[in-house]
């Protein structure tokens, strides 16, 4: 056991002394305040029936005189606990009820004295009593088996959810406060669990991302460390081609560097928990026709076919233009990485729900797809899925951006593979919010 589990082992320490006299004397003047309620009700009933001859005064006095001293006795003892052997519920229960049988029957000797009452009467007197104490006894003792069993269930499931075991069933169903207790620890409980397997999984995805981030940057890093070298050590300084090749890889990977960092950057500022996005409407159709202008060089050097649709009518998007634009071009260059040469990439953009008040944007591809298992995680940082080639130079943080940026948008993005009537490929849909008649100007979020 460590130290920290030794620490989590112990009693709970108890509350100060002064918080405990202050406890204990709140419930003695309540109990005070009772007592003296319910005397005051006696003395009425005393007054009215007493025997000719005879004042009440003095019975009344025995009962408000032998109820406040028991009471005192009683709240000493119990304030006392576990020091004078009344640590257990059991304890408490029966000296709590003995004493107020000693009292009880203290009170009616002398009131039957007082009143008159015959020797005969009073001894009947008792012996209801006695049965009426027992009866009481006999209830009191039970509701404290139920109290005692149901605190021990929740102490063990204490024990264990303190242990670690979260799962720890505490099954009371008292249908009183306890019960209460209980389903209140259960679901706390649960809340503990699901807050570690989210600890668990953020450490997780924190691992992950230095692990990736740390190899996406060693590559360049190295690679710019091997032309540095060669530049500086003079290797091919006679050859200006050779220098001139030299300089153009150096360029690529500080280009590749930028690129990533400014990758980061984007998702940090995107996932935080504020992103400022400039939004104005923006005609789909232009989005797409910006698109193909930019992507259809890259298609074409790779042999893939590529296609731009737009539904009439679709609405303007309500989007932040250079964080969408950055979104089509990575979905475009994902599909791009898997599609061999001779397929095809469609693009198709669509008005979408209730008066067309949002804007659906697909990108189709005709790749070999998408296992079924990596497809809830297409869109984590870093992950590139089982069954997928890892396409030199990719960051793994093209779709994590996407998800990224449609959600700041308050759009949502998901993946098919296959998509519907197709046997391979897969397609990805972002859904965005639509300019709408009531929406005029730009908004800033």
């Amino acid at each position: 056991m460590t130290g920290r589990e030794a620490r989590d082992a112990l009693p709970a320490p108890p509350p100060p002394r002064e918080t405990q006299i202050r406890l204990w004397g709140r419930s003695l003047l309540y109990s005070l305040a009772g007592i003296c309620v319910l005397v005051a009700g006696e003395g009425v009933f005393l007054w009215l029936y007493h025997p000719p001859g005879r004042q009440p005064l003095g019975t009344i006095a025995l009962l408000f005189g032998s109820a406040v001293l028991a009471l005192l006795l009683g709240t000493l003892a119990l304030a006392a606990g576990p020091r004078v052997g009344l640590g257990a519920i059991r304890r408490k229960v029966v000296f709590s009820v003995g004493l107020g049988a000693l009292v009880a029957f203290g009170d009616v000797l002398v009131t039957a004295r007082l009143m008159l009452v015959s020797t005969q009467d009073a001894y009947v007197m008792l012996m209801l009593l006695f049965f009426a104490l027992l009866i009481s006894l006999t209830l009191a003792l039970s509701l404290a088996d139920t109290l005692r069993r149901a605190i021990a269930v929740l102490m063990h499931a204490a024990r264990r959810m303190a242990a670690g075991h979260l799962d720890a069933p505490a099954p009371v169903e008292s249908g009183d406060e306890l019960a209460v207790l209980a389903a209140d620890m259960q679901r706390m409980a649960a809340s503990v669990a699901e807050a570690q397997q989210t600890q668990r999984a953020l450490e997780d995805a924190r691992r992950d991302l230095v692990s990736g981030i740390s190899h996406d940057l060693r590559t360049p890093l190295n690679a710019l460390q091997a032309v540095a070298s060669a530049l500086a050590d003079g290797v091919v300084a006679e050859e200006p081609a050779a220098v001139a090749h030299y300089l153009r890889a150096l360029d690529v990977q500080v280009d590749r560097l930028a690129a990533l960092i400014d990758d980061l950057f984007t998702l940090a500022r995107l996932q935080g928990p504020t992103p400022r996005l400039t939004l104005a409407p923006y005609p789909t159709a232009d989005l797409l026709s910006d698109l193909l202008e930019r992507a259809a060089p890259v298609a074409a050097a790779a042999g893939v076919r590529l296609e731009v649709t737009v539904a009439s009518p679709t609405p303007a998007a309500l989007v932040d233009v250079r964080q969408i634009d950055r979104v089509l071009d990575n979905l475009v260059r994902n599909a791009l990485q898997h599609t061999p040469a001779g397929g095809e990439i469609t693009i198709q953009a669509a008005p979408r729900g209730e008066r067309g008040g949002e804007v659906i944007i697909t990108v189709t591809d005709t790749g070999a797809g998408i296992a079924p298992a990596d497809l809830p995680l297409l869109f984590e940082m870093y992950y590139r899925g089982s069954g997928q080639p890892q396409v030199s130079g990719g960051a793994g943080l093209g779709l994590a951006i996407v998800k990224a940026v449609a959600q700041a948008h308050g759009g949502r993005v998901w993946a098919e593979s296959p998509p519907p009537g197709r046997e391979r490929g897969t397609l990805i849909s972002v859904v965005l919010s639509a300019m709408t008649s009531t929406q005029r100007g730009s908004t800033t979020q």
